[in-house]
């Protein structure tokens, strides 16, 4: 990092990136890659349905800021044709091929809400995408359940029901019960958005736990109150205690992105509970910073990510976001550093431009030691390569 800059990314502050200029540029540019090889934001997903929305939304010359309702809409098509050839598939009992399906509406759905809930058609691709998860879920191994936990620690300003998903390796049992991780969703991936990031943590032996953090999804808690998660954590923590068939001397977090900022937080006030965290890819402190939030829109993320953020804190505009955020939402003013923390495992790719790399070096100059690997020359949440490091790292406490 240059002396006279704070942040390791300052050199793209002033670029503006190129899938910022249209909707063509955001699709060939940067999308279509990582859709035909199904990572993030693309799991589940197939390139040939994406290939037919994204012509036509090339076709309207679309461009910055898009217009969610309008956006949302084009996908819509392709996945209810994806839905209604699910559901033949599932006349004729071919499970497998049902559940693929379904999957692959899901994903339209998820980037047609992307990257936040904020309109009618991002609100309905939102429960459009839930319905056929439900259905499609339902055949993956383990399936896939859905809870409601009650929010036994809410406040007046919070909602009542935490909505879970939830999957169980075949072989838990009372007698047998076995390791949890709790998935901390982030800003625009949701509880619907990580089966194969699941898939794999059951296969070394966890039951997962997926849970959106305020401002997103489901999540009852309030957005605006910078303690809504202290609330929001130990009533699902308290859900997962009573489940015969989960082992709460072996219960970790994993967190991704804006969820690592929660990450990062339950790890503080949650250490007593909590064997293990991950916090990937999250912001504490300087994600706050008026001259980052001034830069992010031009950088990595594909959209507005400032007007996106500001939402979901609870803000009606990024300039009251970028006057206020930091002072109430800061994890380093607020002193949870200093707070005893369980061991802590900070991971992310060093030329992170969604949430400045500086935010994963802050908690470790406080507190007890942590875990830490930096990905060099990796992007947000440090992929490609840290996903190993992540699974190898939660293995350590099963």
């Amino acid at each position: 990092m240059a002396a006279t800059s704070k942040f390791w990314a300052r050199e793209s502050f002033d670029k503006l990136a190129p899938h910022h200029t249209s909707i063509q540029a955001l699709w060939e540019g940067k999308w279509r890659a990582p859709c035909a090889m199904g990572i993030y934001p693309f799991p589940d997903g197939d390139i040939q349905d994406f290939d037919q929305v994204f012509k036509k939304l090339i076709e309207m010359n679309m461009r910055e800021p898009y217009d969610p309702d309008t956006y949302a809409a084009a996908f819509f098509p392709v996945a209810e044709q994806l839905e209604a050839a699910a559901s033949a598939a599932e006349a004729k009992q071919e499970s497998v091929l049902a559940s693929s399906l379904y999957l692959r509406a899901v994903a339209l759905y998820r980037i047609s809400r992307f990257p936040v809930i904020r309109s009618a058609k991002t609100f309905e691709a939102w429960e459009r995408g839930k319905a056929a998860y439900s259905k499609g879920g339902k055949y993956l191994t383990p399936p896939n359940e859905e809870f409601s936990i009650p929010h036994t620690h809410a406040s007046a300003s919070d909602g009542n029901t935490i909505q879970a998903y939830v999957r169980i390796p075949e072989h838990a049992s009372k007698s047998s019960p076995v390791p949890v991780v709790l998935f901390v969703c982030g800003l625009d991936a949701y509880r619907t958005d990580f089966t194969s990031r699941i898939d794999e943590h059951i296969r070394r032996g966890f039951a997962v736990v997926s849970v959106e953090i305020p401002g997103t999804g489901d999540s009852p808690a309030s957005k605006q109150d910078p303690l809504s998660p202290d609330r929001q954590w130990p009533s699902v923590l308290d859900w997962i205690d009573s489940q015969d068939v989960f082992d709460p001397k072996k219960l970790c977090a994993r967190s991704m992105s804006t969820g690592g900022y929660y990450g990062m937080r339950m790890a503080h006030t949650h250490a007593d509970r909590l064997l293990a965290v991950v916090s990937q890819g999250g912001g504490c402190h300087r994600m706050f910073d008026k001259d980052w939030i001034k830069a992010q829109d031009k950088m990595e993320y594909p959209y507005a990510l400032a007007e996106a953020l500001a939402h979901k804190f609870g803000y009606d505009s990024v300039e009251a976001y970028s006057e206020d955020s930091q002072r109430r939402f800061s994890l380093l003013e607020s002193g949870i550093f200093d707070n005893p923390c369980c061991r802590l495992f900070l991971i992310n790719g060093t030329k992170d431009e969604i949430f400045p790399i500086e935010d994963s070096m802050i908690p470790f100059q406080h507190g007890r030691v942590k875990d830490v690997r930096f990905i060099e020359g990796a992007y947000h949440i440090g992929n490609p390569g840290a996903e190993s490091y992540v699974y190898d790292w939660l293995d350590l406490f099963k």
